[in-house]
């Protein structure tokens, strides 16, 4: 019969080879799996060429102006007479950091007239697309939902003339007689009709849309333009009471164009 203490011994003895067999396979196992996920690393940057994709930069613009204070008093005065508020009454939005608008009521001889201003923050929530390239895409949504002709370099207005179609110049005819404007084919002259505009912010459009209700015509016109991630919606409309007189084109897209440039301004600050 062995001594206890021998036995002890050999049974630490067995112990201490069994664990160190398992921690060599445990080292082992590890190594091959820093192996694999080493060379699934470095495929996946072979396939993206090396490069890390970057995050599309955030918009120029990280907050909107106070809209009711960003047309002066003496375009409200002319656009809006007898307004029953000069300085106007702020939209209610849930975020002013995102949306803010202001809009103004007066009243002209033809009957009353309207001014609304809305100013939005477009912010992108796909990390690929930028703040600005996401309010070029929702400008150009509104574009389309308007119905507005296809800018210059798509054939639109500006672009070279098909052979015989009109033009909106006045030219002689054969008889001698001068030509009238031509129209477009809602019958509004070419000069007034909705259209893209130029000089105003990174891309602007303006739309002219004549109703007639039960209580008159109303003509709304719309001035809608982007700068960087902001877009910007100007709305100047007037009612006539009386169905035989229309509310002016010309003045009323003059005048939404006057606010429109203000509000250029006030975000090039």
């Amino acid at each position: 019969m062995q001594p206890s203490g021998d036995r002890s011994n050999r049974v630490r003895a067995l112990l201490s080879g069994t664990c160190a067999v398992a921690l060599a396979a445990v080292a082992l196992a590890g190594c091959s799996g820093s192996d694999g996920a080493g060379s699934g690393t470095a495929a996946a940057d072979a396939a993206n060429g090396g490069q890390t994709v970057a995050a599309a930069p955030p918009g120029k613009y990280r907050v909107l102006p106070e809209p009711c204070g960003s047309v002066s008093a003496g375009t409200i005065a002319s656009l809006v007479p007898n307004a029953a508020d000069p300085d106007g009454e702020a939209s209610v939005t849930f975020d002013t950091d995102r949306k803010v608008g202001c809009k103004w009521t007066g009243r002209t001889a033809l009957g009353n007239r309207y001014l609304q201003i809305d100013l939005e923050r477009v912010v992108s929530y796909d990390s690929a697309v930028s703040d600005d390239d996401q309010a070029a895409t929702d400008y150009r949504t509104r574009a389309t939902d308007a119905g507005i002709p296809l800018a210059p370099a798509d054939g639109g207005p500006g672009a070279p003339t098909p052979p015989g179609a009109p033009t909106s110049s006045t030219s002689p005819s054969s008889t001698g007689v001068s030509a009238p404007p031509s129209s477009s084919p809602s019958g509004i002259p070419q000069d007034v009709a909705p259209r893209f505009l130029d000089g105003l912010g990174d891309d602007a459009f303006l739309d002219d849309a004549l109703r007639t209700r039960d209580s008159g015509v109303h003509r709304d016109v719309t001035v809608v333009f982007r700068i960087a991630n902001v877009l910007v919606t100007v709305g100047l409309s007037q009612w006539s009471t009386d169905k035989s007189v229309e509310p002016p084109s010309p003045d009323l897209q003059a005048g939404a164009r006057q606010v429109a440039a203000e509000l250029a301004d006030q975000l090039d600050e």
